[in-house]
């Protein structure tokens, strides 16, 4: 007989006895002595009716001689009442057969499942030999198979095709291993279930990965769409950044890179490998000759290196087109105000958008400041320092329409109810400008 076995029996045995016990007492007929009688229940009916006495002669219902009578009157009939003591009685209790039953089936039952569910009956086994303990351990400081995780989860995911956060960890982890292929492939289907920029940025990584770190094409169109959208987003201006540095366009990469670090609290663990990233930027534009090959500071947050970059403009053309706009002066200066019929209709949080765009009907703004309602009437200025995009700038433009709009969700993308005005086109060096909001977009 194993151990295991050994154990069971005794624990079963145990429980059996002290059913055994139970069964016994259920079971056991005898008579029960009761001193219930009719004397006693006088006696409570007595003791009663002199306490009502004595309440009313407090209360002063009675005086002293009433209150006196009434007491000898009862204390002489409950002595007539109890004179004879009353037989005690006896009363035989039933035999309780069916509570007997079930304890007795029931209760050693019971604990032997509930040990066996809810103890550790493989305890009682004995220690397996030290070889095999060590077998143990070894397996489990063994480091976890990267491919044996991604076939699980890519089966997981067959079963279940809408977990967004598998697909996107899928993604992940294929990046990690090189397998840029497998890593779209994944990046895409999370992208069906959310576009969300960030994902976007990441498969435009991924794709830059593939290109040998080139941004050209879909990469840098995509991070320029989402800087449209979201001007501050810190992944995008990473990407950005990295995308500059790959075109040799530093002055670039440094504004970019420059834009994201205010993003950033001082503690924030991105800091240091974002100002050493900064770094190498700057030492190349102090020294426009040294090789282009090189890539930005190891670490820098989302900024892959670009070993084989495009040649693209030289870093003293980078720094000059970088300088161009402040260097001419080149802005739009106005105030823009709420149309005083609108001042019930918006709230003082509403987010405000004051950009310029081409006059020649493009879309995407040269220029843009974000602001709220509460601090209309506001003046504003637009140049080369409010740029979305270091390649479209105001001072490259010379007729601009100047807009701004209330959006009461902050997308900077315009939608259906939003608030707006408009002025233009205008000269490019204009000033003295009044915008007021006063339309709303059917």
């Amino acid at each position: 007989m194993t151990e295991l076995l050994m154990f069971l029996a005794v624990t079963l045995g145990m429980a059996l006895c002290v059913a055994g016990v139970v069964v016994w007492v259920l079971l056991r007929q005898g008579p029960v002595v009761t001193s219930a009688s009719q004397s006693q229940a006088n006696v409570k009916v007595y003791r009663e009716q002199i306490l009502d006495l004595d309440r009313e002669h407090a209360n002063g219902h009675l005086s002293d001689a009433e209150w006196q009578q009434s007491r000898d009157e009862l204390s002489v009939r409950l002595l007539q009442d109890t004179a004879v003591e009353d037989e005690p009685q006896l009363i035989t209790q039933a035999q309780s057969w069916r509570t007997a039953v079930v304890i007795a089936l029931v209760f050693p039952i019971s604990a032997l499942g509930l040990y066996i569910w809810l103890g550790a009956p493989e305890a009682i086994s004995p220690m397996p030999p030290a070889s095999a303990s060590a077998e143990a351990a070894t397996e489990q400081a063994a480091p976890p198979n990267l491919d044996q995780i991604v076939e699980n989860l890519a089966s997981k995911l067959q079963a279940d095709p809408n977990n967004l956060e598998g697909w996107v960890l899928l993604g992940r982890t294929h990046r990690s291993m090189g397998n840029l292929d497998a890593a779209l492939s994944a990046f895409d289907r999370a992208l069906k279930l959310n576009a969300d920029d960030e994902l976007i940025l990441a498969r435009a990584e991924v794709l830059a990965a593939k290109n040998q770190g080139r941004f050209d094409g879909e990469p840098w169109r995509v991070i320029r769409e989402v800087l449209q959208r979201d001007p501050q987003n810190y992944a995008a201006l990473l990407l950005a950044g990295s995308a500059s540095y790959a075109n040799n366009r530093y002055a670039d990469a440094l504004e970019f890179w420059q834009r994201a670090r205010l993003r950033l609290s001082a503690d924030h663990p991105d800091v240091p490998n974002l100002i050493e990233a900064m770094s190498t930027v700057q030492a190349k534009l102090k020294n426009p000759a040294s090789p282009s090959s090189n890539p930005p500071a190891q670490g820098a947050p989302s900024a892959p290196a670009s070993g084989n970059a495009a040649s693209g403009a030289t870093p003293a053309a980078a720094v000059a087109s970088a300088a161009g706009g402040a260097a001419s002066g080149l802005s739009v200066l106005g105030q823009v105000r709420l149309s005083s019929a609108l001042k019930s209709q918006t709230s003082p949080t509403d987010v405000v958008f004051v950009y310029a765009v081409p006059a020649n009907g493009e879309r995407m703004p040269l220029a843009l400041l974000k602001t709220t309602v509460a601090q209309l009437p506001l003046s504003f200025t637009l140049d080369d320092s409010s740029a979305m995009l270091p390649d479209r700038k105001l001072s490259g433009v010379s007729q601009v329409l100047v807009k701004a709009r209330i959006s009461k969700s902050g997308n900077a993308i315009p939608q259906s109810g939003d608030w707006e005005g408009s002025l233009g086109p205008v000269k490019v060096g204009a000033t003295g400008l009044d915008l007021e909001i006063k339309t709303q977009r059917p």
